[in-house]
């Protein structure tokens, strides 16, 4: 496939990429997001970002129904978190923390690639259901955006999401929402506050934490 999400996908991975680029080593250990120090953090984003390559030589179930990239997020959070924490936890014990950047830039080029070599229409396996690969693509974007702004914050760097990618995020959570973003909030604050990172007078936000 190409297009949109691709696209995006690939413009905020590779901003991630500049962005870790001279993490000093005691920075690893700093709290991040939660509970999670800066190297659990990208555990976690590493995982991410290599999920469609896991899911894409996996059997389909043809009895599930298929999730697009709004239904992908509407799941029991509180019921998945614990297992969630615990893989980027265990991730992160697994190997030396300045070795994250490589493992993050090779995981995210790979599924780049199965993504550019699969028509967008492809279903594929997810946490959540058969998803089209394009509309998994749009969720990786998300995911990316968002813990790419956390990664920044733990290095005291504002958040910076690349235009493409931004907007797809933001389009995404305003489907979480039903409606477009609050006028008094920008894109950039849009998707912290949709996202719980900073607070927001809307009783409708966060749609995703």
């Amino acid at each position: 496939m190409q297009g949109l999400e691709l696209d995006a996908f690939t413009a905020e991975s590779a901003a991630v990429d500049a962005t870790l680029a001279d993490v000093p080593a005691a920075a690893w250990a700093r709290t991040a997001l939660g509970s999670w120090t800066l190297a659990e953090l990208l555990a976690h984003l590493v995982r991410g970002v290599t999920r469609l390559a896991a899911y894409a030589d996996e059997p389909v179930d043809p009895a599930a129904a298929v999730v697009d990239r709004v239904a992908y997020y509407r799941y029991d959070a509180a019921a998945t978190a614990p297992g969630v924490a615990r893989r980027a936890v265990d991730l992160a014990r697994e190997v030396d923390a300045e070795t994250l950047p490589a493992l993050f830039a090779e995981g995210w080029r790979e599924d780049a690639q199965v993504a550019a070599e699969l028509p967008a229409d492809r279903l594929v396996t997810s946490a959540q259901g058969p998803i089209r690969v394009d509309e998994f693509l749009a969720t990786r974007v998300l995911e990316v955006v968002i813990h790419h702004a956390d990664v920044r914050a733990a290095l005291d760097l504002a958040p910076s999401p690349t235009p493409v990618a931004g907007r797809l995020a933001a389009d995404l959570l305003e489907g979480l929402l039903g409606a477009p973003r609050p006028r008094n909030l920008g894109r950039v604050r849009f998707l912290l506050a949709a996202t719980g990172r900073i607070p927001s007078d809307d009783p409708r936000l966060p749609v995703l934490t």
